[in-house]
């Protein structure tokens, strides 16, 4: 008969030299409610040249353990933070060959009843490997499936191979699979993995690699409640965080490192947004979290912004200047130094850890129970019922109404004044970039791009401020070597940069000041 549960598995990465030691541990053998099985697995991946199946987010397998072939259809779902949750078709075959009658699952054989497609299929790429399974039986009675794989993926080109573990959830809650990772990782260094064996055969087989992620809309409805909406977009935000790791470790494009920062940014964001509603001495924990990453990314990205941007421009203006060429040799090295902080606070086990246990956190919805003395826990749950809508047009109208009248002094305002008001002007267009989706697109599209212009000339400003902060923490240069004028040089075309954009200021701020609220 065929089937099409829908499959929740956590999956990880682990070093293969740590295998050993994770199979050996107390844990596993504790929690074991029968016995680890270990069989060679061959898989065969079906498309058509065009990758027709990839286009339409379907995964087409055959694969034999031992002497039984299985025909597996993948589809829809999604992986977020290493949690898959896919829609899985599956059926016995007698061969090394597709059945396409096994297929009863009407919108899977309305893809598949298309002659021309089935014509084209062919195999694409393989997978072969040893997979030790057992089941394990967790504090609570939940049941999860413990899978070991270690081996290689196959194209007529190449190989690549791997080793990773997969929690496949049989009973209970999912945030049990990030509960019990924790516990794995305090005995083997591991990593979260959003990539599927199907995902990373593809990108095998086409050379490619991923491009850096940005930010997307958040799915809310009107009628959703704030504890659901709140779920959304921090599951959202994390997403884009995690998407951006591996490019980001890999050093391919200083894109992921911003982009991670923006995620967290996006994240913290949403964090005071939603801790009003519930209680913020629960969000706290994950709140100081999330401050110690931004922390670890943050010199790397200034250092990257700084010596791309500004001091890319005045070194293309001054070329034959000795002392320019020599400290944009220094400020290299100092870039290269925070970018290995960064990449070795991202390699690390706080860093895995701390991503799972947000993943548990937001599963087990801890955060809708009070824990602080100015929110009962009658209000807290009322809250979390309260419509999105409802919750989104008072938050918005609340800080639209802070952020104008901090405005109104804005000609009088000094630096610090101005870096505050462009992180309120931050805050509120994460917040309308969030709840866009509820409301009209065309007026929430004009006043999401009024503030991004305000928050790119405040931005201009504290540049100057940033790169200030920079240029002192060089180290002093050697006599005669011009490094003193260079950094002159550049505090000079810094400033007067920030004052051109100070002078656009008051057309920026009045262009947002003009624009209506769109909720």
């Amino acid at each position: 008969m065929f089937t099409s549960p829908t499959e929740i598995e956590l999956k990880l990465r682990l070093q293969p030299e740590n295998v050993s030691r994770l199979q050996r541990c107390t844990l596993l053998r504790t929690l074991s409610i029968s016995r680890s099985v270990t069989r060679k697995v061959h898989s065969i991946y079906y498309d058509t040249g065009n990758f027709d199946l990839r286009r339409s987010n379907t995964a087409f397998r055959l694969r034999r353990t031992g002497k039984r072939w299985v025909q597996t259809i993948k589809g829809g779902g999604n992986a977020i933070v290493g949690l898959h949750q896919r829609f899985e078709w599956e059926a016995p075959v007698l061969k090394a060959q597709p059945d396409f009658n096994a297929i009863s699952d009407p919108a899977l054989f309305a893809l598949f009843d298309d002659a021309g497609l089935r014509e084209k299929l062919h195999p694409v790429f393989i997978t072969e490997f040893n997979r030790s399974t057992r089941i394990l039986r967790l504090a609570d009675n939940s049941e999860v499936e413990f899978c070991l794989d270690r081996g290689r993926i196959i194209t007529p080109e190449r190989s690549i191979p791997f080793c990773e573990m997969e929690l496949e959830l049989k009973s209970g809650s999912p945030g049990l699979l990030f509960e019990f990772a924790l516990d794995l990782l305090r005995i083997v260094p591991l990593r979260l993995e959003n990539v599927s064996k199907a995902e990373r055969g593809y990108a095998l087989i086409s050379r490619r690699k991923p491009s850096p992620l940005r930010a997307t809309p958040v799915a809310l409805v009107a009628e959703m409640q704030v504890s659901k909406a709140f779920k959304a977009i921090a599951w959202n935000c994390l997403n884009h965080l995690h998407s951006n790791e591996a490019g980001m470790l890999e050093d391919r494009d200083m894109e992921y490192l911003h982009q991670m920062r923006v995620a967290l940014r996006r994240e913290r964001s949403a964090f005071g947004i939603f801790s009003s509603a519930f209680s913020r001495a629960a969000f706290n924990p994950m709140a100081k979290d999330l401050k110690w990453l931004a922390g670890q990314l943050r010199p790397a990205r200034d250092w990257d912004v700084f010596v791309t941007g500004t001091l890319a421009s005045v070194c293309a203006s001054f070329n034959e200047n000795p002392g320019m060429l020599a400290l944009r040799e220094k400020c290299e090295q100092i870039r290269c130094r925070h970018k290995d902080v960064a990449r070795d606070a991202v390699e690390s086990k706080h860093y895995t850890g701390v991503m799972l246990k947000l993943g548990a956190w937001l599963s087990a919805e801890s955060w809708l129970v009070s824990r602080d003395r100015s929110t009962s826990s009658g209000e807290a749950e009322e809250a979390s019922w309260e419509p999105i809508k409802v919750f989104s047009a008072a938050m918005l109208s609340h800080r639209h109404k802070q952020l104008k009248k901090h405005g109104k002094k804005l000609k009088s305002f000094d630096a610090p004044e101005l870096h505050a008001l462009r992180i309120m002007a931050k805050k509120q267009r994460y917040a309308a970039e969030f709840f866009a989706g509820l409301y009209s697109h065309k007026k929430a599209k004009r006043y999401i791009k009024s503030l991004a212009a305000l928050q790119d000339v405040l931005g201009v400003i504290n540049d100057n401020a940033v790169i200030v902060r920079l240029l002192d923490e060089l180290p002093a240069g050697e006599d005669g070597t011009g490094e003193r004028e260079a950094i002159g040089i550049i505090r000079g075309w810094s400033a007067s940069l920030a004052l051109t954009r100070k002078r656009e200021l008051d057309n920026v701020w009045r262009v947002f000041d003009k624009n209506n609220p769109f909720w």
